[in-house]
């Protein structure tokens, strides 16, 4: 029989019982500490108007998806965008700044301007451990495989819903097409098993959640929808067939498909088990557009102008300072941190979701990035009850606004130059008061100004526009 000496056979029965007690004792995970980090979602639609959605007082199609976001979230009443048109817009979300501070002011900018040192925010994220995603529509001038680590369906400016002959989407993963075919009042598809590009992004969507449901993501699905080109599935033709004058079945047909591939991508956080700690936030990068037959191939007998969307009580309308160009449907959803059923009615802003991100991810804003945009986490939890924003400004050239509690200024180039509207009292703007609070309006115009004296040039410098006549006066040019 083999002996042990007593030294180490006692040592080794210490030993054992050591590892055992150990192993009786649960520890975390490998993956522990980014398991509370929540999952992060923004949805970002475009041209989709205030009063769209039914939790908005929409009434040309229901949108239980976007309604459930408001039911089970924080619906904020008075959301913006930093600019009424998409690229200054989206420049705004992704930087968490104002976009007129990269020389970024209107649409003819966007390829003219760089952020340099300012890092966005994905490149944030994705620095900070998180898997980055982006689907659809993008109009930065960076690369986007500097920011995510799947891109899906690369959109630049705006693109058709339905393939050609060949499959190939025009205006979509292709760096030479920035634009659709412009074929306005299609429902489609021509050919069977041909997918809608509104269910091709919710797929890519779904598909990204169950492929990163084990890790902490981000995931920017900026929808094209309900930007023109007005194409629908054939599918929903008859359940529209009631809308005139058209474009307008078309338009409730593409909000019906928006709506439903945001259902799929929340029904798919809840069967990740996902649900309760993914904050969830979604908005508009502008207002409801204006169609006409400028937009090039406009089929006979559609009207010369009409508003296809709505922006609700609000006037205006994308391209605008009013209201309707730059306030837009805004939800938050976190069930593990925030309250349903709340609506919100201090001013934010798009550009706040990067500091809102950040603070719940636990992530640091790198050195050299400057945010203009606050968490508003603890604004909408009540911790902090006083307003996210003292003002809030816009500018294209001598155009723009400010906004100051429930006092806004409108500053055009021409007569009249500065208009002065309560909002509270007067949502639609149709009251000017500024010859009823001279000084007011002059506090507010300075406060414009010095906020647009250190800002830098257009990155695309514009000639002097003529000066409109007649009723075009009264508005602001797109």
């Amino acid at each position: 029989m083999k002996t042990v000496h007593p030294k180490f056979a006692s040592g080794g029965r210490r030993t054992f019982v050591l590892l055992f007690l150990l192993a009786l004792i649960p520890g975390p995970p490998p993956d522990a500490a980014e398991s509370n980090r929540p999952n992060l979602v923004l949805i970002f639609v475009d041209d989709m108007g205030y009063g769209d959605p039914s939790c908005y007082g929409g009434r040309l199609v229901p949108t239980p998806a976007i309604d459930s976001l408001a039911r089970d979230g924080v619906r904020c009443t008075d959301g913006y965008v930093t600019s009424p048109v998409c690229a200054p817009s989206r420049c705004g979300i992704m930087t968490g700044a104002y976009n007129q501070r990269f020389g970024m002011q209107w649409n003819d900018d966007r390829r003219k301007y760089t952020v340099g040192g300012h890092r966005l925010l994905p490149q944030t994220l994705r620095s900070a451990g998180y898997v980055t995603g982006h689907i659809g529509k993008w109009n930065i001038p960076v690369d986007t495989g500097e920011c995510f680590d799947e891109v899906h369906s690369l959109i630049d400016w705006e693109a058709d819903f339905f393939p050609d002959q060949d499959g190939n989407y025009v205006g979509v993963d292709n760096p030479a097409q920035v634009g659709s075919s412009k074929v306005q009042g299609v429902w489609g598809p021509e050919r069977p098993g041909d997918e809608y590009l509104t269910d091709r992004l919710g797929r890519h969507a779904v598909e990204f959640i169950e492929k990163h449901k084990s890790r902490p993501f981000f995931l920017y699905l900026a929808f094209n929808a309900v930007h023109s080109p007005w194409h629908a599935k054939a599918a929903d033709r008859q359940r529209f067939a009631q809308l005139k004058p058209h474009p307008l079945d078309y338009y409730a047909a593409m909000i019906a498909s928006l709506d439903e591939n945001i259902g799929r991508v929340l029904a798919q956080l809840k069967a990740s088990g996902l649900e309760r700690n993914t904050l969830v936030a979604l908005a508009s990068d502008n207002g409801p557009a204006m169609g006409s037959p400028r937009i090039v191939v406009w089929p006979e007998g559609w009207p010369d102008e009409i508003l296809v969307g709505s922006a609700g009580p609000l006037s205006g309308h994308k391209a605008q300072f009013l209201e309707g160009g730059i306030r837009v449907p805004y939800v938050l959803r976190w069930p593990a941190r925030l309250p349903a059923g709340q609506v919100y009615r201090q001013p934010v802003s798009t550009m706040d979701l990067y500091a809102t991100f950040c603070a719940a991810a636990g992530a640091p804003v790198p050195d050299g990035t400057r945010l203009d945009g606050v968490d508003l986490l603890p604004h909408v939890l009540g911790d902090r009850p006083e307003p996210p924003h003292e003002t809030l400004y816009w500018k294209n050239g001598n155009d723009g606004a400010v906004r100051q509690g429930d006092w806004k200024l409108l500053v055009r180039p021409w007569q009249p130059k500065l208009q002065l509207f309560h909002l509270a009292d007067d949502i639609g703007e149709t009251r000017d008061l500024a010859a009823e609070n001279p000084e007011l309006v002059q506090r507010l115009h300075a406060a414009w100004l010095a906020w647009s004296e250190p800002l830098p040039p257009r990155a695309n410098p514009q000639p002097a526009k003529p000066k409109p006549t007649g009723a075009k006066a009264a508005k602001t040019p797109r």
